[in-house]
């Protein structure tokens, strides 16, 4: 019975808001990105920051992407921005932790920082399990500001 309740308040447990993991800092032109692999058990554990397939992340072409990386489970992990579906070939270089097809052992956070050097949709993608379904997309566009989007709470 108490087995049942735990199950049932962590399938009510919400991801916390995605601006959470995004810092700004306008006057150098750079964006912070916190992915935290495996943040909580959505998909398996196979998440960024308790999402998976859903959050869109939305930066200036010409800015910096500062990305820390943390993994939180027990399968290894990476983080690294790739061209999209499909492949493991880096969008931009040195866009991603070091290793990425090897991964970090839980508890182990990476920093790796890259310029938006070209607008399109990239992927922010596990190379360690591109397959399963654990990215985020990232969006490089003309101008604005940097921001994050649940784009199933629209």
């Amino acid at each position: 019975m108490v087995a049942a309740a735990l199950a049932a308040l962590a399938l009510a447990a919400k991801a916390p808001p995605p601006h959470r993991f995004l810092a700004v800092d306008r006057r150098t032109h750079t964006a912070v990105i916190t992915l935290i692999a495996s943040y909580d058990g959505a998909n398996n554990g196979f998440n960024y920051d308790g999402y998976s397939r859903v959050l869109m992340w939305t930066v200036p072409r010409g800015w910096h992407i500062r990305v820390v990386c943390e993994n939180r489970g027990a399968l290894r992990h990476s983080c690294a921005v790739v061209h999209g579906a499909g492949t493991t070939k880096l969008a931009f270089p040195h866009a991603s932790t070091p290793y990425p097809t090897i991964g970090l052992k839980e508890g182990e956070r990476a920093r790796f920082t890259f310029r938006a050097s070209r607008d399109g949709v990239f992927r922010f993608a596990c190379l360690v399990y591109p397959y399963s379904g654990l990215y985020d997309v990232l969006k490089i566009v003309k101008g604005g500001r940097p921001s994050v989007v649940d784009l199933q709470a629209r």
